[in-house]
């Protein structure tokens, strides 16, 4: 097989994946996470040529023993990602057998109800202080929090939507960084409000820029779900409980308002916990309800009581 000159090992390879294949640069660190771990196990950079089905299965099983399943099988599927695009590239052999599989049970979907939604705004409004970008923080979450609800948007999409993206009647398409597809949404009446008084106090160009790390975030929403008094959770249940509306109002239609396939929304977005109350059940049987009635009196069998009579 010819062989181009270029990266030797995995982790080298890994580490150039991105100047040959346009990936986002989170993708692009798991990749060189999971190259990484594989080298480290092995002892020793690994040539891609030797590659070999038998030692990524070897590393996957002693792998799992550190790690929960899904994490194994992400390490499996980017370390199969690597070697594939490698052969590609004319860098070593594909795989051709089987590598051990990590079998990952499904856990259930679990998102926030609109009531619930209601109550992180309402947490919302009692938060001090202003927001780096010169709105109140009450504002601004307040404005998220909607914004989020009625689009559906991913948080790294949330905080990159342009002002010039909304129409006039609120109506709004963009396409989403993770995955490239089209999201289409119309943000509702109060959400235009918030947005119009957010603007005439803070003009700029993005609708809610947050200028601080993701990790600074995702504390101050941990507070704000404990001022809220709600279930325990992530910004990401929003997005999850967003698509759950959606579909309990009309079947079929969540997967559509995420922007995601089918596949992915009945795995990963829609809670079947919230669906299934919308969702028609067979009529209830009424045989335990009769067995639960007062035994009736047991009748007396012909001709008791007449003994003395003739």
């Amino acid at each position: 097989m010819f062989r181009r000159s270029g990266p030797a090992t995995l982790g080298e390879y890994a580490r150039e994946y991105g100047l040959l294949r346009d990936v986002r640069p989170e993708t692009l660190r798991q990749y060189q996470i999971a190259a990484a771990a594989f080298e480290r196990w092995a002892g020793a950079a690994v040539p891609l040529e030797q590659l070999d089905e038998r030692s990524v299965s070897e590393f996957l099983r002693d792998y799992s023993g550190q790690v929960a399943a899904s994490t194994v099988r992400s390490k499996r599927n980017q370390i199969l990602a690597l070697w594939r695009a490698a052969a590609e590239d004319g860098f070593c052999d594909p795989p051709t057998r089987r590598v051990r599989a990590a079998r990952v049970p499904v856990a259930p979907v679990e998102a926030w109800e609109r009531s619930e939604v209601e109550l992180l705004l309402e947490a919302a409004a009692r938060l001090p202080r202003r927001h780096p970008c010169g709105l109140r923080r009450s504002a601004w979450f307040d404005l998220a929090i909607r914004v989020a609800w009625d689009s559906g948007l991913r948080w790294g999409d949330l905080v990159a939507l342009p002002v010039a993206a909304i129409r006039p009647d609120g109506t709004a398409s963009v396409v989403q960084s993770k995955t490239g597809r089209p999201a289409v949404f119309r943000l509702a009446p109060g959400t235009m409000e918030a947005l119009r008084a957010s603007l005439a106090a803070c003009p700029r160009a993005i609708v809610c820029p947050w200028p601080a790390s993701h990790e600074t975030f995702l504390a101050q929403v941990r507070r704000l779900v404990l001022r809220a008094g709600i279930r325990a959770g992530t910004w990401k249940w929003i997005r999850r409980g967003s698509g759950t509306d959606v579909e309990v109002q009309r079947g079929g239609a969540g997967h559509l308002h995420l922007g995601n396939t089918r596949a992915v929304f009945d795995r990963h977005y829609g809670s079947q916990a919230i669906i299934g109350r919308a969702t028609p059940a067979p009529r209830e049987l009424l045989v335990e309800a009769l067995a639960r009635r007062p035994a009736a009196p047991a009748e007396s069998p012909p001709g008791a009581g007449r003994s003395g009579q003739r």
